[in-house]
């Protein structure tokens, strides 16, 4: 039986102002059977295959590209359980950092972050009840906090990349955005059954911490900060506080150094044809360096990461989970960027699960966001924790559309 979904007509009265979708399929859903997520909208990230739309990846190059023959893993999950793919969202060009058309459902003026920013957008207009984004910097944890959604990024390796075009094979993870932590919870349910199900100890542990940055959070994200770490102690947890003594600065740059490596390895035949004339400035300035990076250098800059990660997750084998802050402040207004990536870079490189909660809204009438951070693969530990502090987490105004 084809029905039309309701969704739809929100889609397109928001449309005009956000530009969070790219792709719409104007087909009504046929439902064969109901499914745990029975009746929830669902839209994905356009480098992530859907069957019978096709792939642009956010890019000219791509803008003649066929209908996908298969969903991709993922898609295919949520699909199965009863979910209604409605379209792809919008996404930066090969989800690198050229900024898109699309725009914040709380303020047209402002970015919803990058390269995700469709997913964030769309989930915060309320006109999905899911999307699907990814992560290979900050590009999934950013749209979530700058739209005052819930963003879940599990650990590396746990959802599929089937049917996802790569940028960075050793970072790209797909997450999840949300406008609660317990959609997110079913969402991952339908699409990692095993990591869902696992076996976690409760947690017992956790820091309060920050990075050791020129960069300061903003008195508002601050005082955000503050009030969920106190409702953290609230929740009968053994809390410290502390600065992590790492090297932010030499982490995001070796990340950068491999990642455009890789990138030039999966996209780098575009530059020695037609294409390369119709890519946009920053995604082709990354391959053309990625290019130049030797062997030896990848080599030696991965090792950097490796090493990295295996000393901070010692520094914290007594810690269960990590409350800190995702960006420094709410949504930047519109001015060629994704927004500020450099806090979660490292966390990307080191692997684990990360969510963010939406926490109250600032004095400029944006969201607030806190972050949980959990040791590789303690996905399941992670996502109740969050459950629980969100339930005390500071009400959040919901987006108007500008014509109202």
């Amino acid at each position: 039986m084809k029905t039309e979904c309701p969704w739809r007509d929100n889609v397109r009265q928001w449309e005009p102002y956000i530009h969070a979708f790219s792709t719409l399929d104007e087909t009504p859903s046929e439902v064969i059977e109901p499914g745990p997520l029975s009746g929830m909208a669902v839209g994905v990230k356009d480098i992530i295959d859907v069957a019978g739309l096709p792939t642009r990846n956010g890019s000219d190059a791509c803008r003649d590209a066929p209908p996908a023959a298969h969903d991709a893993n993922v898609v295919a999950a949520l699909r199965n359980v009863g979910a209604d793919i409605i379209g792809k969202t919008t996404t930066t060009e090969f989800a690198f950092t050229d900024a898109t058309a699309c725009r914040n459902p709380y303020d047209v003026n402002r970015s919803p972050g990058g390269s995700s920013s469709g997913s964030g957008a769309a989930v915060a207009a309320g006109v999905v009840d899911i999307a699907l984004g990814t992560q290979t910097a900050g590009s999934l944890c950013r749209p979530a906090a700058y739209c005052g959604a819930v963003g879940f990024k599990p650990s590396y390796g746990v959802l599929p990349t089937d049917g996802v075009t790569p940028l960075a094979p050793s970072f790209d993870t797909v997450g999840i955005i949300a406008g609660s932590v317990g959609v997110v919870q079913a969402a991952f349910r339908q699409i990692a059954p095993a990591a869902y199900e696992a076996p976690h100890p409760e947690v017992k542990t956790s820091l309060c911490a920050l990075w050791d940055s020129d960069v300061l959070p903003s008195p508002d994200t601050s005082e955000a900060f503050a009030d969920a770490s106190n409702t953290i102690d609230d929740l009968g947890l053994s809390s410290v506080s502390a600065a992590f003594n790492f090297d932010v600065d030499l982490i995001v740059a070796a990340h950068r150094v491999v990642m455009n490596c890789e990138a030039a390895a999966a996209h780098g035949a575009m530059l020695s044809d037609a294409r390369v004339d119709m890519l946009k400035p920053k995604f082709l300035a990354g391959l053309r360096a990625g290019v130049e990076v030797s062997p030896s250098q990848a080599a030696d800059t991965a090792a950097i990461l490796t090493d990295a990660k295996q000393a901070f997750w010692q520094s914290l084998k007594d810690v269960d989970v990590i409350l800190t802050l995702p960006v420094p402040e709410g949504a930047p207004l519109i001015d060629g960027t994704t927004g500020y990536q450099d806090w979660l870079t490292p966390w990307t490189v080191f692997g684990g699960p990360l969510i963010c909660l939406p926490w109250g809204m600032d004095r400029l009438g944006r969201p607030r966001s806190v972050m949980l951070a959990a040791h590789p693969h303690k996905d399941t530990q992670l996502l109740a924790l969050a459950a629980q502090l969100a339930e005390q987490s500071p009400p959040l105004v919901r987006p108007h559309m500008p014509s109202l």
